[in-house]
């Protein structure tokens, strides 16, 4: 029944989770983002003041630029399909501009900039947060695993004991017999 309703549809790429602050210009201006999913044909954005659905934007890490157009919104959070293919990897690896694009809206509060910039160190001290939370996670699971492994390797070698010192003990007192 199911094979027969996923017939003609393609199944979903995967999305690689990440936190990756960026920068994104729309029409004019220049806005903070962080970039939480990407595959190889678009990637999942929030920021402050998400593009509307259908306008073209450009993502800029460090030399990588991504342009594309966003297909849905929702509150904060955007999705875009790229125009080019995406490397996941090199996106990741891609070390941030020592300094940011210029704003065309410079004339602006130097209140919101200081906000952008207080938002985008904020957004990377949380994954960074995130990312020493999966590492402690991963190692707690493998020394729960290995507790486990060892309880049952001890139960195991236990039982075994038992049977085979029961069974000596008869064989010892059959041969002690005379």
């Amino acid at each position: 029944m199911l094979a027969a309703l996923q017939t003609g549809f393609r199944p979903r790429e995967e999305r690689i989770t990440v936190l990756i602050p960026s920068r994104m210009r729309l029409e004019s201006q220049w806005h903070d983002l962080v970039i939480h999913n990407v595959s190889s044909r678009g990637l999942m954005a929030g920021c402050d003041s998400p593009p509307a659905v259908g306008s073209y934007v450009e993502i800029r890490r460090g030399t990588i630029v991504i342009v594309g157009r966003v297909q849905w919104t929702k509150g904060r959070f955007f999705g875009m399909r790229a125009q080019d293919r995406l490397s996941v990897k090199a996106l990741i690896d891609e070390p941030r501009l020592a300094s940011r694009p210029k704003r065309s809206n410079d004339d602006d509060s130097v209140a919101s900039d200081r906000r952008a910039e207080r938002r985008l160190a904020h957004e990377a001290q949380m994954a960074r947060r995130v990312e020493r939370s999966r590492t402690f996670a991963s190692m707690f699971q493998f020394v729960v695993l290995v507790c486990v492994g060892l309880t049952m390797a001890g139960i195991a070698a236990h039982s075994v004991y038992q049977m085979l010192s029961a069974s000596g003990q008869q064989i010892e007192a059959a041969l002690k017999t005379p």
